[in-house]
């Protein structure tokens, strides 16, 4: 999973603004301004938490994702922005933003969801990521939705607010605070970090839609994510797809579908990295299940439940093949 250069520059930026030392920030990350800036640039995860955990000690700003996203210029979002402003309706703009979240913030890629009344943005996240760092992922994704509500009125023109917004955790600063930025109730609800849009606020028309413009921005996107997947080992593309989509365990079929191959090939792909689907769900599906032990806020019985296990003996044998160890070891 990788961060955009450009995004992390202007987390820098406004960091700095903020006391912050630019010099030290940049030695987390590894890369002078000019290279954090160049359009192809990447980060892993490592540099990104220890660049973003600096700023955090120097700026002592226990809301620091949220303020940094408020002074963020949306251009700072770059290629997915021009693809959000010239789709002809906000539901289109989210789409795109799905499906190029390669070109952004592919550690924080999205999903929509949708009902009779509404539709529900699905975050979700690279677990190595999250586990290197929570406080990263925290204002990380605090500041994302700000982002997100931001981009939303900027693209409409209309004022609104979320039916409501949950997150797998308590937030640092308490619900309130995040309330008056969100303008919507904040919850908390294991595993679901989302935002929910009522029907006709999702379905808003942008001002700047461009049929035409839209076109050629699309073909370069997939070109551009055309040649970051050509550098990508097959097993990686799986375990990603796997884990945007736990606790709900996905199938081979499922996962070769988004990836526009034929299930067979796929298992032969992954034979030929000396791995193979099953191999990758288990890994994924046991790491998911170690940290929610950590968490402490699921009984056993009840994260067996929600991976579809048949019942917590089945979950405990797994675990225990898995780890070598029973999952009440990783519970105490």
């Amino acid at each position: 999973m990788a961060f955009n250069g450009k995004f992390l520059y202007q987390i820098i930026q406004q960091a700095n603004n903020r006391g912050a030392s630019k010099q030290l920030m940049l030695q987390c990350a590894g890369m002078s301004e000019e290279e954090l800036l160049k359009e192809e640039t990447k980060l892993g995860y490592e540099a990104f938490n220890n660049t973003f955990e600096t700023a955090y000690r120097q700026c002592k700003d226990p809301m620091l994702g949220v303020n940094i996203t408020k002074s963020m210029n949306l251009n700072a979002a770059g290629l997915i922005l021009q693809l959000a402003q010239y789709s002809n309706t906000f539901k289109d703009a989210m789409l795109k933003a799905c499906e190029y979240s390669l070109l952004g913030c592919s550690s924080l890629p999205m999903r929509i969801e949708k009902d009779e009344y509404s539709y529900t943005l699905i975050y979700s996240f690279d677990r190595s990521w999250r586990a290197h760092s929570e406080l990263t992922f925290r204002h990380t994704l605090e500041g994302s939705i700000l982002f997100l509500l931001k981009e939303y009125e900027a693209l409409t023109q209309n004022k609104f607010s979320p039916v409501k917004i949950t997150l797998d955790y308590a937030p640092e600063v308490g619900f309130k605070k995040l309330e008056k930025y969100y303008k919507t109730p904040v919850f908390v609800r294991d595993n679901r970090n989302t935002v929910v849009f009522r029907k006709k606020d999702f379905e808003s028309p942008i001002a700047t839609a461009d049929r035409s413009l839209l076109s050629h921005l699309v073909q370069y996107a997939n070109d551009k994510i055309f040649k970051v997947q050509n550098g990508k080992r097959d097993s990686n593309k799986v375990s990603e797809i796997i884990m945007q989509h736990l606790p709900d365990r996905v199938t081979v079929e499922e996962v070769a579908t988004e990836l526009n191959i034929s299930p067979r090939t796929l298992q032969r792909k992954l034979k030929d990295e000396n791995t193979s689907f099953r191999e990758l769900l288990e890994q994924h599906t046991m790491e998911f299940a170690k940290s929610q032990l950590r968490k402490r806020r699921n009984s056993l019985s009840e994260i067996a439940y929600l991976l579809n296990y048949s019942d917590l003996s089945a979950f405990s044998r797994a675990f225990k093949n898995h780890y070598g160890f029973a999952p009440t070891k990783a519970y105490s």
